[in-house]
């Protein structure tokens, strides 16, 4: 029998559940994914955790990275390109991914000046259908305005399809928490099958749990904070576009491609506060209108806007509170040598702290795990 190395992917978000994937796509690995939450929790109908991100982004490819951030760049434009092979292969009715028409606006920020504002984006040349919006276009307050081709996750079918997809592989998936990194190495192939694993000792453990390494033992990174987002979700199949303003507040509208749409939402900074707030809502949803009339596209256009608002009300399927996992210093992607009392040293590669940009670099972080993983793998 061929031996393969197992590796241990601690965590089920999006992160660890496209780590999981590359890895055991590569051909040189026996993957398990252990977490206390996973996304069969989802296909069993029962409502996430909100101390689980994934299951609560709006999800859509829009970069967060700036004009002076080539690390992140490189991330986002690669899962770009990868997006734009998939939705070539696939259904979105089974993956959960979209192409479709984006429009970004942003307006007058009082800590950049004019030319900064309107500096050519970085990824203008590399994505497909690019160009401002003249500004003639532009509503009330925007100061720039483009238009790209783009893509929108239906979070919940994604998180779905992965997991179905590193089954089908024959990843093993143990839904339980862990309190220490160590404790990881006990839930490897090798290990379960008796298979001897030569000149090694335990198997890699990658730590993808986002805000649990705050508390997970051999890790505690102070670092890591949460950034609350409130969002809601609604019926609204005249919606078939991703469209964002960004200023002062933050509002956006993003298809799921299946007559729901994502409308948000906020950006609360070291907030745990679970439950979402009545006045938050009411406030997302009249600037939602605004920016996207199409929310409530099958109404009377003669309607008050009262009544558009009473109308987008009554289409609320759920209020959402997530918390994006943010960390002081960006994503710790690194391997590490860590001493464990039972298991001797083990090699840990560490991938957490995307914030809000976590679907829209998840493939490219994924193919870095990959490599740190061959890395950890020569070196023990």
């Amino acid at each position: 029998m061929t031996y393969k190395r197992s590796v241990v992917v601690v965590g089920a978000g999006v992160i660890g559940l496209s780590s999981a994937l590359k890895l055991q796509e590569s051909g040189r690995y026996d993957v398990t994914v252990v977490a206390e939450h996973t996304p069969n929790e989802i296909a069993n109908g029962k409502r996430p955790s909100a101390d689980w991100a994934s299951p609560w982004a709006a999800a859509n490819w829009s970069p967060w990275s700036g004009n002076s951030d080539p690390l992140l760049q490189e991330k986002e434009l690669d899962t770009y390109r990868e997006l734009t092979n998939i939705v070539e292969k696939t259904s979105p009715d089974v993956i959960g991914i979209q192409r479709v028409h984006g429009v970004f606006y942003f307006e007058d920020l009082e800590d950049k000046t004019q030319e900064q504002q309107k500096q050519r984006p970085w990824y203008a040349d590399a994505v497909s259908g690019f160009h401002d919006i003249p500004a003639e276009s532009l509503p009330n307050g925007v100061t720039y305005g483009i238009e790209y081709s783009t893509f929108t996750f239906n979070v919940p079918k994604y998180l779905v399809y992965l997991i179905n997809r590193l089954t089908a592989l024959g990843v093993r998936i143990v839904e339980r928490r862990i309190n220490n990194i160590g404790e990881a190495v006990e839930y490897g192939n090798n290990l379960d099958s008796g298979l001897e694993a030569p000149n090694t000792t335990s198997p890699v453990v990658v730590n993808c749990t986002g805000l649990g390494s705050i508390t997970l033992g051999d890790v505690t990174d102070k670092n890591l904070y949460p950034v609350r987002g409130q969002t809601i979700v609604v019926q609204a199949p005249g919606a078939k576009r991703t469209i964002s303003r960004t200023g002062k507040l933050l509002i956006y509208v993003i298809s799921r491609g299946d007559g729901t749409a994502v409308i948000g939402g906020t950006t609360e900074e070291h907030s745990w506060d679970s439950q979402p707030n009545s006045e938050t809502t009411e406030t997302i949803l009249r600037r939602a209108l605004d920016l996207e009339p199409a929310l409530v596209q099958e109404v009377d256009d003669s309607l008050s806007e009262e009544d558009k608002i009473t109308d987008l009300r009554n289409r609320i399927i759920s209020v959402n509170v997530g918390f994006r996992p943010m960390r002081e210093g960006g994503v710790r992607l690194e391997r590490e040598t860590v001493s464990s009392e039972k298991h001797g040293n083990l090699q840990v590669v560490h991938c957490y702290g995307h914030g809000g940009f976590g679907y829209q670099s998840s493939l490219a972080y994924a193919k870095a795990v990959v490599n740190l993983v061959d890395n950890a793998s020569q070196k023990q």
